[in-house]
């Protein structure tokens, strides 16, 4: 059953705030998020006392790399079954562009949100080459060089594919809220969406005037400072 948190439009219907381009905020691991500041801790300020703003920025990119962690998981488990090249690449092609769609719609049911705990190991250890390599290896010793390429294969037209569909969302979205939202700025909602609707806090992405104030994100702000002061660093300059 979806939660509360999902059974909300997509994002692009509900994003009632337009804002002016401005600086981007990061994750830790650099993602680039084109939100305002004051708009993003806004959001992340209603979790202040029960979750840090790190831990949602951190959770923003295990969303992000959810795809790329099913692929793998997928891949490395058609090796038990002894696939075909061309099955692989149907494999890795379809779990690609299956969580392109999650994302797009914000489809995070069971047993998607059990992959997210193990997707934010993955989006520390992949940005090391390790689990790509491992699995490189592993499809090299299972069928050979083909196997390998059908996996880059599947991967790579899946990307394309799903680069295509995050395009056309990414129109959609700058019509109704004249913001280009790309795939990450739709993964921090998620995130946040899933830490709120954790703790029974609204859901809701428009901020209201109070919310908008320094003194309401700040505490927010101003924790992440403290602890990560070279996450803050990123962006503290607008």
């Amino acid at each position: 059953m979806l939660t509360h948190a999902l059974r909300q439009p997509p994002v692009w219907l509900i994003f009632g705030v337009r804002q002016n381009q401005t600086m981007p905020i990061y994750t830790p691991r650099g993602l680039r998020l084109r939100l305002r500041k004051d708009y993003a801790f806004a959001l992340m300020g209603r979790l202040h006392g029960k979750e840090s703003a790190f831990k949602i920025l951190q959770l923003t990119e295990a969303v992000e790399n959810l795809g790329g962690f099913v692929t793998t998981i997928a891949a490395a488990g058609a090796v038990y079954y002894s696939v075909t090249p061309w099955e692989m690449a149907g494999i890795c092609f379809g779990a690609s562009i299956l969580m392109t769609l999650v994302s797009i719609f914000g489809l995070f049911i069971s047993p998607i949100t059990f992959l997210i705990p193990p997707a934010r190991v993955y989006s520390v250890l992949s940005g090391y080459g390790i689990i790509f390599i491992g699995l490189c290896a592993l499809l090299y010793f299972a069928g050979g060089i083909w196997l390998v390429a059908a996996m880059l294969g599947g991967r790579l037209v899946g990307w394309i594919a799903g680069g295509i569909l995050n395009m056309i969302q990414m129109k959609i979205a700058l019509k109704h809220t004249g913001l280009p939202i790309s795939a990450s700025e739709r993964s921090f909602f998620h995130a946040y969406r899933l830490m709120a609707n954790k703790h029974g806090i609204s859901t809701s992405l428009t901020v209201t005037d109070d919310e908008s104030s320094p003194d309401a994100w700040m505490p927010s702000y101003q924790k992440l400072a403290m602890e990560w002061p070279m996450v803050v660093a990123r962006f503290s300059e607008e």
